[in-house]
């Protein structure tokens, strides 16, 4: 380590000097003029070369003793300016060891330069006025307490007569009682407290008898001008180089603030926890590389895993494998380092058991007090259900606009179609040319099914009026089963029913239910046309107060990204000239005014299942007999 020294007082002379003189700008008087400033510094300055550079102790001494001399006629007490001063600079090297980023480890190289500076210490303190109050040659470790002057810890040592001998000026700071006010008189008059505690006490004795070393936590104090202060204590023998117990060293470090701040700390912390936890939505915390260090209970009842589960896994864990999703993520990344935060972001998010949510998130980086990145945290909220309704509302608004523009055309294309075939009746009935008479048949042929098309969007707009009446959707099915059974389509398919037998009432058109379910199995029966062995299932249940009833065939099954717009008018995805796209949005209006709903789940290639529900009239009804 010489040689690490060596080098540094030689390459960093001119830092060193700035940083050592301002350091014991307090030790020396204003008054010193700069040539002997400038020599102090220089003498000192060599004295250290002389023990670290050359290893030579007595030029050393010599040249620190030429420091103490030009200091002689300034300073009261020129050894303990300078024992101070060599104290400081410990520090002041130290500084430029950690700048200089070297492979030394702090610590150790501190006690290096305690070890080799304290003989030094030791020297000159032999000559100093300050030996008197000291016992003669005690062990250098007590002397080198002197340097928690620096440390803003207190420090006192007393005799075995508890008469002070030291005191630092982090005592000064503490009790307000300076270092003239105290050396040489008993501890118990300048600082009553302590007599007064019978645990420090206690403990001063079995240090100067017995050798023991003590250490007090939290001791209360109530102290002039300052009120209750909580301070640690550490007391321990002060010995001479013999072993000798000649007194006892006291280290004070006072924790009021402190405590202050870790009561505080911790109440933050449990408001934190609190919050965190008892937050409605996932509150998430990652790390620079986006693995999960937190995961609140907010997270465990959205996604699905608890947090043992999932901690320091990436955050790509709850996140779909698309290529879109993957891209976003790799994008929102690189908002939040640069821009840091991202607000209320809509996307996809996955849950442990594959479902996916549409979650809004808002996610903001986390910053050292360097400023970098170390991590971000992520708030979501589950909007899966809002966005349904949502996509309901809008569909329901489309709907009626569509509705009543449908309304305006069928009444617009109404007359003309009338006129159109009273004339083509009248032309048929005019001639005997058999060509033309079959032209004229399909003329009419597709003026009836004009007018039946705009029959449907009359009564869409205007439904025409229906008995409402209290009716068990069983008797519906069954009706309906008796109709269908005729149908060639579903003559080769197996039809099942599971029909709850306790079903309660509900308010509806018979009528009109009868024609949404027939429209719902008829649609089924054309999704299972090239289906060999077709599967149609019914099923009726109750739940609280609501009543299902559900139609699910093994058919062809709708596209996903098809599945929101069948409800449309005019859509279907049934080849060209099979459907009008009426049907389901005629089924959905007439549902919809009995305040019920059709929900849709379909996987292409495997079937689709349509359920609808219906409130129960449980006030004024029975529930179905069996």
């Amino acid at each position: 380590m010489n040689q690490e020294i060596e080098k540094l007082l030689l390459e960093r002379k001119e830092n060193i000097v700035e940083h050592w003189e301002n350091r014991i700008a307090h030790l020396i008087p204003q008054s010193i003029d700069v040539h002997k400033r400038k020599q102090l510094v220089e003498v000192f300055y060599s004295g250290l070369e002389a023990l670290f550079c050359q290893s030579d102790f007595d030029l050393a001494i010599n040249r620190i003793r030429k420091s103490v001399q030009i200091l002689a006629t300034d300073v009261n007490n020129p050894y303990q300016c300078i024992i101070k001063s060599i104290l400081i600079s410990r520090y002041v090297i130290l500084a430029e060891v950690v700048r200089g980023q070297t492979a030394f480890n702090s610590l150790e190289f501190f006690e290096y330069l305690n070890d080799s500076l304290q003989p030094l210490i030791k020297t000159l303190s032999r000559q100093s006025n300050v030996d008197s109050l000291l016992p003669k040659d005690f062990r250098a470790r007590e002397l080198g307490l002197l340097s928690i002057d620096f440390a803003g810890i207190g420090l006192f040592l007393i005799d075995k007569d508890y008469n002070l001998i030291f005191w630092n000026k982090g005592m000064t700071r503490l009790y307000g009682i300076s270092e003239e006010e105290t050396i040489g008189q008993n501890l118990f008059e300048v600082v009553s407290v302590y007599k007064k505690d019978e645990y420090i006490l206690l403990a001063i004795h079995n240090a100067m008898t017995n050798g023991e070393e003590t250490e007090l936590t939290s001791v209360k104090q109530r102290i002039p001008h300052r009120g209750e202060r909580l301070i640690n204590l550490k007391i321990a023998p002060l010995l001479d180089i013999k072993d000798k117990l000649v007194g006892a060293s006291v280290l004070i470090d006072d924790i009021t603030e402190r405590k202050e701040h870790e009561i505080t700390l911790r109440t933050f912390e449990r408001y934190f926890e609190n919050i965190f936890n008892d937050a409605a939505d996932a509150v998430i915390i990652l790390d620079a590389e986006d693995r999960i260090l937190k995961w609140n209970r907010g997270a465990e009842r959205m996604y699905g895993w608890k947090e043992e589960e999932v901690v320091t896994q990436s955050i790509d864990k709850i996140a779909p494998t698309d290529a879109e999703i993957r891209k976003e993520i790799k994008w929102i990344n690189g908002v939040v380092k640069e821009k840091g935060f991202i607000r209320n972001y809509k996307t996809e998010r996955l849950s442990k058991d594959s479902n996916r949510l549409v979650v809004e998130i808002t996610r903001t980086a986390i910053r050292n007090e360097s400023g970098d990145y170390i991590g971000s945290s992520v708030i979501s909220r589950d909007i899966t259900e809002q966005e349904r309704l949502r996509q309901q509302l809008m569909q329901s608004e489309k709907l009626s606009a569509v509705g009543t523009l449908a309304a305006g055309i069928a009444h617009e294309i109404g007359a003309p179609l009338t006129a159109i075939s009273s004339l083509s009746q009248l032309l048929k009935n005019r001639t005997t040319d058999q060509f033309f008479i079959e032209k004229i048949s399909l003329i009419q042929q597709s003026i009836d099914r004009i007018f039946r098309t705009v029959r449907t969007l009359v009564d869409f707009s205007r439904p025409v009026t229906a008995v409402i009446e209290r009716i068990y959707l069983n008797h519906v099915i069954e009706q309906v089963l008796n109709i269908i059974k005729y149908d060639t389509r579903l003559k080769h398919h197996k039809i099942s029913t599971r029909l709850s037998t306790d079903l309660p009432q509900v308010k509806a058109s018979f009528d009109q239910l009868l024609q949404v379910l027939i429209n719902l199995i008829l649609n089924s029966a054309d999704a299972m046309e090239e289906k060999e062995e077709g599967e149609l299932s019914i099923k009726s249940w109750a739940e609280q107060d609501t009543v299902f009833v559900s139609v699910t065939d093994n058919g062809k099954g709708i596209p996903s990204d098809k599945i929101s717009h069948v409800f449309e008018p005019f859509f279907t995805t049934k080849p060209e000239g099979k459907g009008t796209g009426l049907g389901l949005w005629v089924s959905y209006n007439i549902i919809k005014n009995f305040s019920g709903k059709i929900a849709i789940e379909s996987k292409e290639g495997e079937g689709t299942t349509m359920t609808i529900s219906l409130p129960a009239d449980r006030v004024n009804s029975k529930t179905e007999p069996s």
